[in-house]
Formats: C-alpha cells, sequence, structure tokens
C-alpha cells in the first residue's frame, strides 16, 4: 500500500479481494483512493467507512465489475465528489446504486457495457456536474433519465448506439445548465425541432460521425430543421464527418452566439444559404458603408471580408458596429478544408478559396433576411396548436370508443332479456 499525502495508491497491485477491514485502523486524513487496474469485482460494504467524511475521489478503473447492485459499498461515501468506474463490464445501473452520493460532482462510466438508462437514474447524486457515459453500448433512454440533474453541465454519450428514438425534447428538458454536449458517433439520422430549446447555456455540441441525411432542393426535408431554435448560447457546432449537404440556413441565422460551424469531411452543396452564414451580415454592413469597399473588391468580397475581419483594428470596428446594432451578430466560421461537392463549377474547392459570389448571391442574401424572421417563434406556435388538436382528437376518440361500448353493451342486455 502506498500513502502520498492525503492518498491511498494501489493502482496495478494485481488485487483480486480485499478484507473488509484492510482500512479499519487508518487515522489518516484520506482524500483519495486509486485502485485502478485491478481484477476486483466485489468491495466489501463497510470498506470506505474509516473515509466517510473525508474521502472525496475513488478511481476504481479498469477492473472487472458487472454490477453495482449488490455492492453498497459506495453508500458510506457522503462526501464523495469524483467516481470513475471507467472500463469495467458494467451492464445496467439503477437508481439505488447510487444512494448516498449527495455531494458527488462527476461520475465516469466510459468503455462499460450499459445498454440502458431507466426513469431517473441518477436522482440520488443530483448535483453532478460531469457525466460520462461514452463508449457503452445505450441503445434506449427513459425520457426522464436526466430527471433532476439541472446542475449538469457536460454531458458525454459518444460512441453509443443512441439511434432515432432516444434523443426526445423530454430527455434534454431537465438540463438547464448543460453546455457541452458530445453525441459523436451515436446512429443519429436526424434530431428532433426544438430538441435544445430549454438548454440556455448550451454552448457547444459535437455531432460528427452521424449519418445527417439531407433531400436537395426539399426545404421540409433538411435534416436538422429547427432543431438548434432557442439555443440561445451556443457557440460551436461541430457536424464533421455527417454526410450533410445543405442546411436549414434560419435555424443557423436565429442563434446570435454562433460562432464556429465544422462542417469538414461532408458532401456539401454550396449554395447561398452556406455563404450566407459567413458573409450575410457582414456584407449588409459594408453595402451600407459605400467608403469601405469599391466595385472591384465586390467581385471578391469573399476574400475582402476575409482579410476585413481578420485585421485587429477592422475587428475592434466591426464590434463597435456589433453595440451599435448595425448587423445580426459577428460571421459564423466555417470549417478549413471543408470542400463543395456540389455545383460542379465549384467541386472540390474549400469554402473560403471560392470567389465571386456576390453577384450570385446577393438577392438571395436580402431573401434570407425576409425568410428567417421569426423563423423559430412561429414553429414553435405551430408545434404546440398541432399537439392541442391531437390531444383533443385522442380525447374525442377515446369518447367514442365508450359511447359504442354502451350502445354495445345495451344491446346484449336486450338480447338476454328477449330470449330469457
Amino acid at each position: 500500500m502506498i500513502y502520498n499525502d492525503q492518498t491511498i495508491n494501489l493502482h496495478n497491485f494485481g488485487i483480486t479481494n480485499i478484507e473488509s477491514d484492510t482500512f479499519i485502523h487508518n487515522h489518516r486524513l484520506i482524500r483519495t483512493i486509486i485502485l485502478s487496474s485491478n481484477s476486483l469485482s466485489y468491495l466489501p460494504n463497510h470498506l470506505f467507512k474509516p473515509f466517510s467524511k473525508t474521502l472525496l475521489n475513488l478511481n476504481l478503473q479498469n477492473n472487472q465489475f458487472l454490477s453495482l447492485t449488490n455492492n453498497y459499498f459506495l453508500r458510506h461515501l457522503e462526501q464523495l465528489r469524483t467516481l470513475d468506474l471507467s472500463k469495467n463490464s458494467i451492464k445496467e445501473i439503477y437508481i439505488q446504486d447510487f444512494l448516498g452520493l449527495k455531494h458527488l460532482d462527476t461520475l465516469i462510466l466510459r468503455d462499460n457495457k450499459i445498454t440502458y438508462l431507466s426513469y431517473a437514474t441518477f436522482t440520488y447524486c443530483q448535483k453532478i456536474t460531469t457525466l460520462d457515459l461514452s463508449d457503452n453500448k445505450i441503445s434506449m433512454m427513459d425520457s426522464n433519465t436526466f430527471y433532476l440533474l439541472k446542475n449538469l453541465k457536460i454531458l458525454l454519450l459518444n460512441n453509443n448506439p443512441l439511434g432515432q428514438r432516444s434523443m426526445t425534447n423530454s430527455l434534454m428538458k431537465p438540463l438547464k445548465n448543460l453546455q457541452y454536449l458530445d453525441l459523436e458517433n451515436t446512429q443519429l439520422e436526424n434530431l428532433p425541432p426544438f430538441l435544445f430549446q430549454t438548454n440556455h447555456r448550451l454552448q457547444s455540441i459535437k455531432l460528427r460521425q452521424n449519418n445527417f441525411q439531407t433531400i436537395l432542393n426539399k426545404s421540409s426535408n433538411y435534416s436538422l430543421k429547427r432543431t438548434f431554435c432557442g439555443a440561445r448560447s451556443l457557440v460551436e457546432i461541430d457536424l464533421v464527418s455527417t454526410n450533410i449537404r445543405s442546411l436549414d440556413v434560419c435555424t443557423y441565422y436565429q442563434i446570435s452566439s454562433l460562432r464556429r460551424l465544422y462542417l469538414m469531411n461532408n458532401p456539401l452543396h454550396c449554395t447561398c444559404d452556406l455563404f450566407y452564414l459567413k458573409y450575410g451580415d457582414i456584407y449588409r454592413l459594408l453595402s451600407n458603408n459605400k467608403n469601405e469597399i469599391d466595385n472591384e473588391q465586390y467581385a471578391n468580397i469573399d476574400i475582402y471580408l476575409n482579410r476585413w475581419v481578420s485585421k485587429l483594428e477592422l475587428r475592434r470596428h466591426l464590434e463597435k458596429a456589433h453595440e451599435r446594432g448595425d448587423f445580426y451578430r459577428f460571421p459564423i466560421e466555417l470549417s478549413s478544408f471543408a470542400r463543395c461537392t456540389t455545383p460542379k463549377k465549384w467541386h472540390k474547392y474549400e469554402i473560403n478559396n471560392i470567389t465571386g459570389i456576390y453577384k450570385q448571391c446577393r438577392h438571395r442574401w436580402l431573401a434570407i433576411e425576409h425568410d428567417c424572421q421569426n423563423y423559430c417563434q412561429v414553429q414553435n406556435h405551430k408545434e404546440i396548436s398541432l399537439t392541442t388538436i391531437r390531444s383533443i382528437s385522442s380525447r374525442f376518440i377515446h369518447c367514442d370508443y365508450s359511447f359504442y361500448s354502451i350502445i354495445n353493451f345495451s344491446l346484449l342486455l336486450t338480447w338476454f332479456f328477449y330470449h330469457r
């Protein structure tokens, strides 16, 4: 056993079993216990009782735990802040598994074999700010899995076969303070509208390596249509390698905080909508100030704007213009090396290297501003109305069913008395 200041380090000691009285005579102030890379599948219930008031960090990474159901060793650790159970073989987790961990801040369950998250799984650890569930086999989540996790800031679900049914509005609704969400490689093909409308502090979403296919020239079939509506603090969205072709430009237009949009390794259809995300608002600002640009620079406005925005003194001018309300938001940075697939004339061109788009796009850019006004709010009202109609309809159906049941029962009684 290695003592180091306030730490007990038993990493990679080849331990298969620990007696319940192992730490009973310990009188040190212990904050951290490391039992990683051993062969433990069970720990005695009272093993950590001597540290119930002092232990803050427990590392059980890379052991052989199959379940926490009959392991009650955690229930004495009322001051525990960090619990690392990554790289075990845990298949299921339940509410009672985390009973007593009322001060837990970070829970790491990465690289296990968890397949399902049940109702309010983390009820007894409501203070967690970081939850790592990556690299599991999660294919189903109850819509109230994250119920009461109002303090959660970082949620990692990457490398799970979540599919379409798992990501619902109800699932995300409780996460009022979420700041970072990782959904990389989770077998998603689309996400519902307004998914993040209650996550007002969400700043970064990682969606790379999913399969968000789109059907060109049919606006109703955009992937991620209105998905980000209401996510008013978003700074970056990672859509690298998602097979996305075109974007629902109005959704991104509504996010005034958005700065970076990563689009590398996608079969992009380079339209004026795509270019608007980078140049539209700044173009309007420059157009209103004819002294800033001349006709020659208009032809290569993308190059000019890149230079204009990159210079420090001009950037300051840009920030002042933004404060005055001269334009809606700063330009969105489209990821370097993102290339066009279509149209043919720009095939394999990097977005940042395409020139001469002003004449082609200026009318569309003006139309976008008209089309996108109140884009998110209008749809929200429509969806609420539609939900109400469905609810009312279902009640009528239920009433009709009851009515016909009464009629059938009356007919049965009539037949019975008639044939007595």
